[in-house]
């Protein structure tokens, strides 16, 4: 029953991506443009460099583009590259929601989350988007399911921090994750499997920050756009989503990238530290931003060649995708469990994610890395059920 189970979730999940590609065959946008561009380079041999200077640089994330490098080394258009890397990633999340859930005696949860998971609206439409959530969310929730394995084992903790550390690579704030790994464990074993965790993903992440301090100004563990992020979520008029920044002029003339980085971040906790009531209210509005709807995947596709072109389908689209993300929101909240390993992995992980977008900026293609954890309990049977 599992194998047919799974054999069934990765067919619908193929599918229905495919599906996707088929009607928005879409070129890499946004953020997404010039994570292309570094995957280019890297499949060509060039290094991680700024593309104006061809200085070495770690302003975006190395992991995304050096994941989508890997199926543009075979040949694929960048398009294709992408469909390819995020649905392996999809497959991926797919089989660790359904290998969780089969966990539960229920013989019907295997299945339910298999297909939950596999035609879950946002997350099919922005398999379709050269950006990190896909891939992130992947390793997110292969890490959960490996804390919150059963038999609780060292090795079970030293993956999943190596899945954090992976995840950090595309979006350094996965690092915050490695408390769930904590979180999962009996209380007796939480200093340990959390210990387990931050060495293997401190490993993980090794090689790209000893690449950094000996090639940037100074030492950076893996990105350095922080100080960027964090100054436009203290910007009003960017009201809680993104606004491209003004450097101040002691931040302007500075050559080295981290030094730059730090710069921007020191001249954002002065604008918190002179108005932090300000910043907190603005810390709301990126809650709301991140969590309150689910519009980017649309808007990522709307093209006037594809059948999101005209307002009305956008609209459709929009609500059906929010539709389903206050759906699964509900479900996890009503089959949460008091003093349940997941349960408490998963909450979190929520709390990281929403710590970070409060902090920083919002934007709703941000909750789509969370989509795939909060299936974990979403899926699985409720109380009466499972008795």
């Amino acid at each position: 029953a599992l194998h047919r189970a799974l054999a069934l979730g990765l067919a619908a999940t193929a599918a229905a991506r495919l599906a996707a590609a088929a009607l928005f065959p879409t070129a890499p946008r946004w953020d997404g443009f010039f994570y292309h561009q570094h995957a280019a380079r890297l499949a060509a041999g060039l290094g991680y460099a700024d593309l104006g200077t061809g200085r070495p640089t770690a302003f975006y994330p190395v992991g995304y583009p050096f994941a989508l490098s890997l199926p543009l080394r075979l040949g694929l258009s960048p398009f294709a590259a992408v469909v390819a890397l995020n649905l392996l990633a999809s497959l991926a999340s797919t089989a660790a929601v359904l290998l969780v859930a089969a966990r539960a005696p229920d013989p019907r949860a295997p299945v339910r989350a298999a297909l939950a998971a596999a035609l879950y609206p946002g997350l099919a439409l922005w398999s379709c988007a050269a950006m990190g959530e896909t891939l992130t969310a992947a390793l997110l929730v292969v890490a959960l399911a490996l804390a919150t394995h059963p038999a609780q084992r060292p090795r079970h903790a030293l993956l999943a921090g190596g899945a954090l550390g992976l995840a950090a690579l595309v979006r350094p704030p996965s690092l915050l994750s490695l408390a769930a790994v904590a979180a999962a464990a009996p209380p007796g074993r939480r200093v340990r499997a959390l210990g387990l965790a931050a060495l293997a993903a401190g490993a993980v992440l090794a090689p790209w920050a000893a690449r950094n301090a000996l090639s940037l100004d100074a030492p950076a563990m893996v990105s350095t756009n922080g100080g960027s992020n964090a100054l436009i979520g203290t910007l009003d008029d960017a009201r809680g989503g993104y606004l491209r920044p003004v450097a101040p002029d002691d931040c302007r003339h500075l050559h080295g990238e981290v030094a730059r980085d730090r710069c921007l971040r020191d001249a954002a906790l002065a604008r918190v530290a002179a108005a932090p009531l300000r910043w907190a209210s603005l810390g709301v509005e990126k809650l709301v931003v991140t969590f309150g709807w689910e519009h980017d995947p649309v808007s990522y596709l709307r093209a006037p060649h594809t059948p999101l072109r005209s307002d009305r389908a956008a609209l459709a689209a929009t609500a059906a995708c929010t539709l389903a993300w206050w759906s699964l929101l509900a479900l996890a909240w009503r089959r949460r469990r008091v003093g349940d390993p997941t349960t408490r992995a998963v909450a979190v992980t929520a709390a990281a994610t929403a710590a970070t977008h409060f902090a920083f900026l919002g934007a709703d293609r941000y909750h789509l890395v969370l989509a795939p954890a909060l299936m974990l309990l979403a899926t699985r049977p409720a109380a009466e059920e499972a008795r």
